[in-house]
């Protein structure tokens, strides 16, 4: 029953995705850069009312990238990996910096506002190739519900430790999207053993997360220290290295190892 639904469903969005694709035109607003997670931020500082240190200890909420003294102005490059308003005092002004997190663009769920100019005359659709696309939908979908029954039963046979070892093992570390990829699984591991949703949550709010699972309390500084380096691997553009990535993979495996050890020795003196 459940195979079923996801067949519609995958469907259904497809129809969604063509219909709204084909009938109109969406002109995204650009009239602002967002500032989003791991950006690096550059302000330059004419006042000089603060000393250097006492302007850095008014950013203490972000990472200092650069701090230079330039002919009486300071310039100074942040970033940060937490979403939220930062408002930093610098003498008589205030400076509010908003970091926003890409998953929020993403699963945006109102509607964009359109352009009200007059556009293009509109594309005449073509109902017979609807129904082509509809029909390889339903093989495409048909073939991966029958695959995931028959893997189902082997699949669930293994402890959530075994799937995680599996699944990121076979990762390739040549892959672009090794870490995205690599914190998919790590996440997906922790939300199977302790029955918590933390999949399409930034760090700080899987943080906040374990933070309630108590035999996670001795684990929370080595998990935090993995994601916000995973993180800024991700975000910062970074070029990093073949040996780089199978050492931060290795520093996974280690902590999934602690946390298997530590679930064994609660299981047993139960």
């Amino acid at each position: 029953m459940k195979e079923r639904r996801i067949l519609f469903a995958l469907t259904a969005l497809l129809l969604i995705a063509l219909l709204v694709q084909c009938s109109c035109a969406v002109w995204a607003s650009e009239d602002a850069r967002n500032i989003y997670i791991g950006d690096v931020i550059t302000l330059r500082v004419s006042s000089r009312e603060n000393s250097a240190e006492e302007l850095k200890g008014k950013f203490k909420a972000f990472e200092i990238v650069e701090f230079k003294d330039e002919n009486g102005e300071y310039l100074v490059s942040l970033r940060t990996f937490e979403i939220g308003e930062h408002k930093i005092l610098l003498g008589d002004k205030e400076i509010v910096i908003n970091i926003q997190s890409t998953l929020n663009d993403i699963q945006r769920e109102s509607i964009f506002e359109g352009d009200t100019a007059v556009t293009e005359p509109g594309y005449l659709f073509h109902w017979d190739v609807l129904f082509y696309i509809s029909a390889g939908v339903f093989i495409l979908s048909g073939g991966y519900v029958l695959i995931n029954s028959l893997l189902k039963g082997r699949i669930a046979a293994l402890s959530p430790h075994q799937v995680f070892l599996q699944r990121s093992g076979a990762l390739s570390v040549e892959n672009d999207d090794y870490f995205v990829d690599l914190t998919f699984y790590f996440k997906e591991y922790l939300g199977s053993l302790y029955q918590c949703r933390i999949i399409g949550k930034t760090s700080a709010e899987i943080m906040n997360v374990l933070k309630g699972i108590n035999p996670l309390g001795n684990m929370l500084p080595g998990i935090n220290k993995w994601l916000t380096e995973c993180d800024r691997l991700k975000f910062t553009g970074v070029n990093v290295s073949l040996a780089t990535k199978k050492e931060h993979y290795e520093a996974l495996l280690q902590i999934s190892e602690k946390i298997e050890k530590m679930n064994a020795q609660g299981e047993a003196t139960a």
